[in-house]
């Protein structure tokens, strides 16, 4: 099963969200405190939002639980604000008019440090359209983000029992140009906000484990769907 949601990034109203520091986490050395995505929607009034980065924590305890302290593992941009750089980043990243880029190489460099939003990936697996070679075949809960940058598209996915081929592929069928995945297995969650046109609002998959940054968007009724 596969949800996702297709932005335009050219419609009046479309603001993008990315977690932004945490004073009091920042205060005592980390960057994040753990947050279910549901309150996140909730909060920051989003019309959709799914996981992000990778994480650490200073949790000794599992389940994981909200307000514990974290760090993300690849870099973010929140409102050209960066928490980190860390060299082995891929970045989706975007302009102040939403003009979305997924350079092709590691690290980030200065001009795409400078953006306004981004998010941080280990691997950008689909290119023009098309699935790299180095894509597995294992099965799990995968989370991904795409991009039609010529028609300023954004795609946002969330799959169940699925592999990053499998994935990724899907992603491309329904515009994605370039697309990587992002933290997946029992991170994975999409959740819809209140006002969405043919769904309910809440956490569509997931959403049970809190995780330290979400990308989400601000707007108008989507195009959401499942398949």
């Amino acid at each position: 099963m596969l949800y996702w949601a297709r932005v335009d990034l050219t419609a009046p109203g479309i603001e993008l969200y990315v977690t932004p520091l945490d004073p009091s986490a920042v205060a005592r050395g980390w960057e994040y405190r753990l947050r279910r995505i549901k309150d996140v929607v909730n909060s920051e009034h989003l019309a959709v939002a799914i996981n992000a980065t990778l994480f650490t924590s200073n949790s000794g305890w599992w389940p994981l639980m909200s307000g514990v302290l974290a760090n993300s593992v690849e870099t973010v941009v929140a409102d050209h604000v960066v928490n980190h750089i860390w060299e082995h980043t891929y970045l989706l990243w975007f302009d102040d008019k939403l003009t979305p880029h997924l350079p092709p190489s590691k690290p980030p460099s200065a001009a795409d440090l400078a953006a306004a939003w981004g998010i941080g990936g280990q691997g950008v697996g689909l290119r023009d359209g098309k699935v790299g070679p180095g894509n597995d075949r294992n099965p799990d809960s995968r989370t991904a983000v795409g991009i039609d940058p010529s028609h300023k598209l954004l795609f946002l996915a969330v799959g169940q029992n699925i592999s990053p081929r499998l994935m990724l592929a899907k992603l491309a069928d329904l515009g994605a140009k370039d697309g990587m995945l992002l933290d997946g297995g029992g991170s994975s969650a999409m959740a819809i906000g209140k006002g969405a046109a043919r769904i309910s609002a809440g956490a569509v998959y997931g959403g049970w484990r809190p995780v330290a940054t979400y990308f989400g968007v601000k707007a108008s009724p989507l195009q959401v769907g499942k398949s």
